[in-house]
């Protein structure tokens, strides 16, 4: 797809007029998905809305050289007011013809573009086109209320009323950029689906986790099949189907079976044997093994956290703390204790 660009005379527009600048995310979150003819189009409208605010610009500012008339409560002043105000009532006519024509313009290519999308979710793609179609519904009423005013005379425009005719085109205008930000609002639907679906992804591997069963793991497979975590969820529904094969693990092998240690001390400098026996003084063997950038030491082989709790209890160590292994893999403790549950001994 094209990028979009900004017309040299449409950032003038822009510079002048910062009102603009509400509805710029509208027209930039299309440049993904338009085509060049489609995007040339943009660039138009944009332009259009640009004129539309030059009108009311020069509108307003013939509102204050007029305003001692327009604002007099006599008769005859007033009724002057009226007819020297008829080119700005003709200005803001004309501002929200252009409103008419950028408005109805964007709902077309907006419509087009949410045709072609592939939502993840049916209720998000029904949804985007309500919101077209609410759109759609703005448009076709502010165009409903113009449209008199666009048969009006030089004549019978120096008679209309003013401030009637000045509420009416800010209805139309209101109404023409409420349609532009539900066809936003269509789109931002798509843009945001993936964020929603990691995040309901994200929370059923959670809920996953916390039951730890493989139904549960089943169940996240089902729904998000090609989810990040679908290797994670068969490696864990194969661990707990052999839970009931696991053994416990024996002091002479560590690494077999389940079994909890205790880890003395950690560091990415490797210790000497004598920095070593100044930390623990005991009997037992300190297992050095290298994992994560890090050297650490474990002591102990016990065949459950109680039994490991007891032993840690009386060595009287500073930064020691209990870790759980299974099969040789280090593992969380609640996991642990989950497989624990079902081990035979």
């Amino acid at each position: 797809m094209k990028k979009l660009f900004i017309s040299t005379a449409l950032l003038a527009m822009m510079l002048a007029f910062p009102t603009l600048s509400f509805a710029q995310d509208m027209f930039d979150v299309l440049t993904n998905f338009i085509n060049e003819d489609q995007n040339n189009s943009l660039i138009r409208l944009q332009e259009e809305i640009g004129k539309a605010e030059k009108n009311i610009s020069l509108a307003e500012s013939q509102d204050k050289e007029n305003s001692k008339f327009l604002n007099s409560t006599k008769k005859g002043k007033l009724k002057k007011g009226e007819k020297k105000s008829a080119e700005a009532k003709s200005l803001r006519i004309k501002a929200t013809k252009s409103y008419e024509k950028a408005y109805s313009s964007l709902l077309d290519i907006y419509k087009d573009v949410i045709d072609n999308l592939n939502f993840l979710y049916p209720s998000d793609k029904s949804q985007a086109e309500s919101y077209l179609s609410d759109a759609e519904n703005e448009i076709q009423e502010a165009s409903a209320k113009l449209s008199p005013y666009s048969k009006l005379t030089t004549k019978s425009l120096e008679t209309k009323t003013y401030s009637t005719l000045k509420a009416d085109m800010k209805t139309c205008k209101d109404k023409f950029e409420n349609a532009g930000n539900l066809c936003y609002e269509a789109i931002k639907l798509y843009q945001t689906q993936n964020e929603r679906q990691n995040q309901e992804e994200q929370s059923a591997w959670n809920k996953a986790l916390s039951t730890n069963t493989i139904d549960g793991y089943n169940n996240y497979i089902n729904r998000f099949p090609s989810g990040k975590h679908v290797q994670d969820a068969r490696n864990r529904i194969a661990a707990l189907s052999n839970a009931g094969k696991q053994k416990r693990c024996t002091s002479s092998n560590p690494d077999e079976g389940l079994a909890y240690r205790i880890q003395i001390c950690a560091d990415k400098r490797r210790w000497s044997s004598k920095k070593l026996s100044r930390l623990y003084k005991g009997s037992l063997v300190i297992d050095e093994r290298q994992s994560d950038g890090y050297y650490k030491y474990w002591i102990g082989c016990y065949r459950s956290y109680e039994d490991a709790q007891r032993a840690e209890a009386g060595m009287n160590l500073k930064q020691s703390f209990i870790v759980c292994f299974n099969e040789g893999v280090q593992i969380h403790v609640t996991e642990a204790q989950q497989i624990e549950a079902n081990l035979i001994d």
